[in-house]
């Protein structure tokens, strides 16, 4: 595993845990003591944690990032469409939550739900460990964009392949009528590709500048999705999706 693997596994384990200490990283990665100790030594220098002995433990400005709602662009918007999704979803429930921070702020009004949670959403997987039983993290590298972690893979289609949830929520970068639902980052296409064969309920949660936009690589078709939660939609949009049979819900 070379330096640039090694210390994103770190970042991972420690957004996970909190706290690591050496010995399980030497058997996780593989490597010396003296080439982790220069690992940690790098993520300090970095701020993202704090060396102690024999280990090292999250910094508190990486929670910070994490957690702070003024960090999160169009939060207003966010919070209410991620309000709307959260008042859809009922104790019992298995979810996928996807990356992004609308799925962050749903993520936070379920703490005090009975449900499980599959995700790729770290930072959301950072706001809900101390609160649900039953939270699984896909893993792959680490992705960061607006303040927010998020993981994924190429090879995520092998842990999907046994995985089942009665209702799904994802952000989108774009929705374009021509163009259907795209995203900003090649690896963030290897989930979204899989969320339609691992429910019959997949929610799109998305602002209206999302509308009209194009990102770069395409996800799906507007008929993909089972429902699209919004703050506000011109009629084109709604009676497109309407047309496909995709539910949508501004309030």
């Amino acid at each position: 595993m070379i330096a640039t693997q090694r210390l994103e596994k770190i970042k991972e384990i420690l957004l996970i845990e909190r706290t690591v200490d050496i010995h399980k990283l030497r058997s996780i990665l593989n490597v010396s003591d003296v080439t982790i100790r220069k690992d940690l030594a790098e993520l300090e220098k970095q701020g993202f944690l704090i060396k102690t002995r024999g280990g090292a433990t999250l910094a508190e400005v990486s929670t910070q990032e994490i957690t702070h709602s003024s960090s999160i662009l169009n939060y207003d918007l966010k919070d209410y469409i991620a309000t709307i999704a959260a008042n859809t979803i009922e104790d019992g429930d298995t979810i996928f939550l996807g990356s992004g921070a609308t799925c962050y702020l749903l993520a936070q009004k379920l703490k005090h739900k009975d449900v499980t949670i599959i995700t790729n959403n770290i930072s959301a997987l950072y706001e809900l460990t101390p609160h649900l039983k039953r939270v699984f993290l896909i893993g792959g590298e680490l992705l960061y964009r607006e303040n927010m972690i998020s993981s994924s893979s190429e090879k995520v289609d092998d842990y999907f392949k046994d995985i089942y949830v009665n209702k799904a929520f994802t952000s989108i970068s774009g929705i374009d009528l021509m163009a259907g639902l795209t995203v900003d980052h090649t690896l963030s296409t290897f989930v979204y590709k899989q969320v339609p064969n691992i429910t019959k309920c997949w929610t799109l949660l998305a602002d209206h500048m999302k509308f009209n936009k194009i990102a770069l690589f395409q996800v799906g078709t507007i008929e993909t999705p089972d429902r699209i939660i919004t703050n506000q939609i011109d009629d084109i949009y709604k009676n497109a999706f309407l047309e496909k049979g995709v539910e949508v819900i501004t309030e």
